[in-house]
């Protein structure tokens, strides 16, 4: 089968494009012939397709004739479109599937697929087919106020980065995609949570259209020894919708419990900041880890924490801590708690709430033979649930029910 793969970054940014290229991997070793789509970057891994791929997209330049292009781009991307054009008619494609691909390439790209009959799927990452901003999550807290396609109060409230302009320009283009009927005409979502996929029907779309598929993991690529070097584990991204300055204050709570907290973003001075301030000897700042070296420091810490305060969907950083035998505490919040067994593999807190956190990281810490117990569950919970055949066998299943294969 040749299978059209589609996401902004051709580079592993993200749990996002960890799930692009584990899918990507399984495709190719299957025998499938796999023809990526992406945006040109410094970064990316080489294919032999990259000359199809977009002009990089870089939004935070400054100058207002860059502002007017990438607002423009957004909305519709001549150049996504003409690429993907040029692109079929040179490869012929049984189906193409979506990650990641808005605001750098853009639906624009489903017209040419359309004019080809090629069945299109979405895997949703995030919640941005109802949700300018994409994550429910505006100035500080949960918000669901765009329900029923009112997508102007995101351009009311600046859901966008507090950006008026960015909040139109997200705005506007919700509106217009879903006037040109974009989002309506995709043939299959798979939902990675079962809460995403709840949340979309909530918001109106079929059920038959969405369907539940959770990412996977391959249990062989986490084979470094397991140990307890007596830390608490936070990595992934530093943003205010991941909790960190929940997790920052707990710390602050346990001066006897060590802390590090590993990778960059957006809060990265601040919660620096806050733990030089408080004089928190007991946080170690380890700045962004890829690969082995991030895989090592996962299985030797005690446990990870997930404190996120938004609608996390199906976070790889829960499945790679089990797959590493180590327990997850996370918050009850979006998909999180449909992947922690409450007291067998991990536990589950209230959102934002600093001093329960701190109570069930020190109920961890203080009884470290049942977090061994509790990793040992979680990994067995991945070979499993969450595992590369049957993965495989419901993601060739979609596919070959789409394209009548």
């Amino acid at each position: 089968m040749n299978v059209l793969l589609a996401n902004k970054f051709f580079w592993l940014k993200g749990g996002s494009e960890s799930v692009f290229f584990n899918e990507k991997g399984m495709l190719e070793n299957s025998g499938h012939n796999v023809i990526p789509f992406s945006m040109k970057y410094p970064n990316n891994e080489d294919s032999q397709y990259s000359s199809y791929f977009v002009s990089e997209v870089d939004y935070s330049k400054p100058g207002i004739i860059n502002k007017i292009s990438s607002a423009f781009k957004i909305i519709y991307s001549i150049e996504a479109r003409n690429k993907m054009a040029s692109l079929l008619q040179d490869y012929n494609i049984d189906i193409a599937h979506f990650h990641i691909f808005q605001h750098q390439i853009s639906p624009s790209v489903f017209g040419p697929l359309r004019d080809r009959n090629i069945p299109i799927i979405l895997t949703l990452h995030d919640l941005k087919p109802i949700c300018p901003n994409y994550k429910m999550y505006t100035n500080g807290h949960i918000c669901e106020e765009c329900k029923a396609k009112k997508f102007y109060n995101c351009f009311k409230n600046r859901c966008t980065k507090g950006s008026a302009l960015g909040s139109m320009i997200n705005t506007i283009e919700l509106y217009f995609h879903y006037f040109m009927g974009y989002y309506q005409n995709v043939d299959k979502y798979i939902a990675v949570s079962k809460f995403y996929r709840d949340k979309m029907i909530d918001f109106g779309f079929p059920e038959d259209n969405i369907i539940y598929l959770p990412n996977y993991i391959d249990t062989s690529q986490y084979n470094f020894p397991v140990t307890d070097d007596r830390y608490i584990l936070y990595f992934g991204r530093l943003s205010e919708e991941k909790g960190l300055k929940t997790l920052i204050q707990a710390a602050s709570l346990l001066p006897d419990v060590n802390f590090s907290i590993v990778g960059s973003g957006p809060l990265d001075d601040e919660i620096r900041s806050f733990a030089i301030k408080n004089k928190l000897s007991n946080v170690t700042f380890h700045g962004y880890k890829t690969g082995d070296e991030l895989k090592r420091i996962v299985s030797a810490c005690t446990c990870v924490v997930v404190p996120s305060e938004w609608y996390e969907n199906c976070p790889m950083t829960i499945l790679e801590s089990f797959a590493s035998s180590k327990p997850v505490i996370g918050s009850d919040i979006g998909g999180i708690p449909e992947l922690i067994d409450q007291g067998v593999d991990g536990y589950i807190y209230e959102p934002a709430n600093s001093e329960l956190l701190s109570e069930v990281i020190l109920s961890i810490w203080n009884n470290p033979d049942n977090a061994r117990e509790m990793g040992v569950s979680g990994k067995n919970k991945i070979k499993k649930s969450f595992n590369y055949d049957s993965h495989y066998n419901a993601l060739i299943s979609i596919y070959n029910t789409l394209s009548g294969k």
